[in-house]
């Protein structure tokens, strides 16, 4: 039977694997796109995919004491994560104030450098997370509301906003009960939930139903077109 430390080296490198691989896919699906923009949430979300691979990857080698958890290396993941927090924060500012975007930089810079300091000069773990998840979180549930708006209004149809809704809130239940559950013992069941999570948003972002139903209209069009 596993102990929990193989869990949660198990969960993470499971972690990594997924998220990777969503990551991947995510940044190959922008990178077909005929009009390339980088506020596109194929971008955005490939790039927090890209850093939860990476922070789980730096977990496993971690906990499987091939290096040491030291400040250091909390440091470095704190600055990893920051990959995951700031393209939600672009998606949000280019949502919600357009018409503010020459200010999009500043705020973006700002924050940025408040997140660097923190992880850099906090000198407790303890600490930094208190100083540095609420800002995640905040990001996290301004884009389950920006979904949601979209979910409900429909004016999203490429990207599934339902199953969005619900890859966030998993993520945002990963983020609550990593830290009790980690003195528990069993840090292996978030870092497991985060990597369902990154599984639901691929699908969300990739939306194969969207896409065949543009291609069942492309069909209908055509018959129509040609008199069959």
């Amino acid at each position: 039977m596993q102990t929990g430390q193989e869990l949660a080296i198990t969960a993470n490198i499971a972690a990594f694997i997924v998220s990777a691989a969503v990551a991947a896919f995510l940044l190959r699906l922008w990178y077909r796109q005929e009009n390339k923009i980088y506020t596109d949430l194929p971008l955005m979300f490939g790039i927090t995919f890209a850093s939860m691979a990476l922070n789980a990857l730096i977990q496993a080698i971690t906990i499987s004491e091939i290096i040491g958890a030291t400040m250091d290396i909390f440091r470095i993941r704190a600055l990893v994560i920051s990959g995951s927090a700031f393209p939600l924060l672009g998606a949000l500012l280019n949502i919600w104030l357009p018409k503010y975007q020459k200010h999009h930089v500043q705020i973006m810079l700002s924050l940025i450098g408040y997140w660097i300091l923190v992880s850099v000069l906090g000198p407790t773990e303890a600490l930094v997370m208190s100083l540095l998840i609420p800002l995640l979180l905040v990001f996290t549930i301004g884009m389950m509301v920006t979904f949601s708006i979209t979910w409900k209004t429909g004016r999203l149809e490429e990207v599934r906003s339902d199953l969005m809704v619900l890859t966030l809130l998993i993520g945002f239940v990963s983020q609550v009960i990593r830290v009790p559950m980690t003195s528990m013992g069993l840090d292996f069941i978030p870092i497991s939930i985060a990597a369902l999570s990154a599984v639901i948003g691929g699908f969300a972002l990739a939306n194969p139903w969207y896409h065949q139903k543009q291609a069942r209209a492309k069909i209908e069009s055509h018959s129509v077109v040609v008199g069959v």
